[in-house]
This record gives structure tokens, sequence and C-alpha cells, in this order.
């Protein structure tokens, strides 16, 4: 059964969130947060790259400095180009895979626990409510199975990562398990 408009959004946003740490909805309102989710800095008090910004824009390094203040707003063509940017990091295997490079730097290499909110259970029918509930379920995932989860994610988006995510738990924590719409992902 294919998942409805919604809870496709709903599990794009769910797997986005839980392997880069970024609320995907924060990412397109304002320049700053654009600016801070394309180009991100090396530490709290620099959040945003403005330097590589600017290359990047064709602007100079105070121009994008006055854009994070507020003093000034770019032009409908970077705004534009702000906004494609951001949405084709998230929907294409290109942007994924740059997303996922920059993420995996920050990877522990230990096993973590990940937890997955979602309607699931060891049934393919999501309508089949002796087994099938919105429920939590943990699995710890080794340093190469989270690997993986994040090669499924770049080449094949929120539907490879659940595939990925479908067969590990199918093989390590009950038969035939199954997920109908992921409605939270988060790592421990």
């Amino acid at each position: 059964m294919a998942l409805s408009k919604e809870a496709q959004a709903r599990q794009l946003a769910a797997m986005f969130e839980g392997l880069t740490g970024h609320k995907l909805p924060e990412v397109s309102r304002d320049t700053k947060s654009m600016l801070k989710f394309l180009f991100p800095g090396q530490s709290d008090r620099f959040p945003i790259a403005t330097k590589l910004a600017a290359t990047k824009l064709g602007v100079s390094q105070g121009t994008v400095q006055r854009w994070i203040r507020g003093a000034q707003n770019p032009r409908a063509a970077i705004t534009q180009e702000l906004t494609k940017r951001v949405r084709q990091s998230v929907t294409t295997k290109r942007g994924r895979g740059q997303l996922a490079k920059r993420i995996q730097s920050q990877i522990p290499t230990r096993q973590r626990t990940i937890r997955i909110n979602a309607l699931q259970g060891p049934s393919a029918d999501p309508t089949d409510k002796k087994y099938v509930a919105e429920r939590f379920s943990n699995l710890d995932m080794s340093p190469s199975e989270q690997q993986q989860l994040y090669d499924a994610w770049v080449q094949g988006g929120d539907t490879g990562a659940t595939d990925y995510l479908t067969g590990l738990y199918d093989n390590r924590y009950v038969d035939g398990w199954q997920f109908h719409g992921m409605k939270g992902v988060e790592f421990r």
C-alpha cells in the first residue's frame, strides 16, 4: 500500500531530521537559516562560513554579513538560488551526498541506537491492527551499519533508507518487520 502525500512528506522530514540533525521546515524560512544550512561555520561563535558563501554566491563577504544581520536583503535571483540549493540538497542524490559527507565526519565511531517512531509491525498490511501499530522501536547499529544507512539515504532518499532499515529490522529485530510511514528517526 502506497503512502499518502502527507505520509510521504512526514517520512521525508523524519528521515532528513534524523540523519542530518537539521529540521526540514526551518531550512527555507529566511536567508540566515538558508546560509547557515548551506555554508555551516566551524563553531557556535561563527555559525556561517561567510567567506565561502560570498565566493559561491558571487558577492562580497560584507554583503553576506549584512544579510545575516538583516540590514540588507539579497537580490531576488540570489534568494531563488539559495532556495533552489536548499531544496536540491534535500531532494537530489548529489545534494544528499554532500550533506552526508559533511555529517559523516561528525558520526561517532561507536555503536549507536536508532529509535524509530512509525506505524510498524510484522505485517505487510498497514491496516492489520493485530500486529501493526504506531510505536517506537530501537535497534543497535554498528558504525558500518550506520555508514550503510547513510549510503542508502544518499542513493535512494528516504525510500532507500527505509528499505535498508526494513531489511535490517527484518534480519535482527523480528522476521517480516515493515514500516508504513515514519514519523520520527533519531540516534541515541
